[in-house]
């Protein structure tokens, strides 16, 4: 009697312990499961959102296998995991879209516009002059004084930085650089950086 008595006490402990725990445990994975998946629309969203801005009226889309959805575990680290790939496919679309634009400017670019961008820094003297007035804008004693030059080559070689947009007259007196002029300064830093800025013999 007393075994019968226990053994029916023991079902309802593990009745009562299903109830409880495992319906509270579903409970916490369903939440889990409904915050990962929001977590993972936000995500989505904001990578795509990204790359949208970044890449002009671009469209990337990211294939994801419903089987493979389908048969993993409801878990918070799962979606992470979905995350982190949907993130890297989305910055290997950006990536393959780089590459197709620097190929389609490649294609495109007029030779002697880009030539004469070229020209007009490929003299030292005139590097050094753009390199000072990318700190703050200079006089013609400046660059006189900095290059050790007759008045007449600085006036050259102004007036070739002048003609091709890289540098204009001040407002406040002397020459300052100009956007384009920063933007190609600032281009060929990078270039010399990463050639090595050695010099090829």
């Amino acid at each position: 009697m007393s075994k019968i008595i226990y053994t029916s006490a023991l079902d309802a402990s593990i009745q009562e312990y299903r109830r409880v725990y495992l319906s509270e445990d579903i409970g916490e994975i369903r939440q889990e499961l409904r915050e990962g998946i929001r977590s993972l629309k936000d995500e989505v969203r904001r990578q795509v959102s990204q790359a949208i801005e970044k890449s002009g009226n671009a469209s990337i889309r990211v294939d994801l296998n419903k089987d493979d959805v389908a048969q993993t575990e409801p878990s918070f680290v799962v979606v992470k995991d979905l995350v982190r790939q949907i993130r890297e496919n989305v910055k290997s679309s950006l990536a393959m879209r780089g590459e197709i634009a620097v190929d389609e400017l490649v294609d495109s670019m007029p030779e002697t516009t880009a030539a004469d961008l070229l020209k007009s820094l490929a003299n030292t003297d005139r590097l050094k002059m753009v390199k000072m007035l990318y700190s703050t804008r200079k006089t013609f004693s400046d660059f006189k004084t900095a290059t050790s030059l007759e008045a007449a080559s600085v006036n050259n070689h102004l007036k070739s930085l002048l003609n091709m947009g890289l540098v204009s007259h001040s407002d406040e007196g002397g020459y300052e650089l100009t956007k384009r002029g920063r933007l190609l300064v600032r281009t060929l830093a990078l270039m010399s950086e990463a050639l090595g800025g050695e010099q090829i013999d």
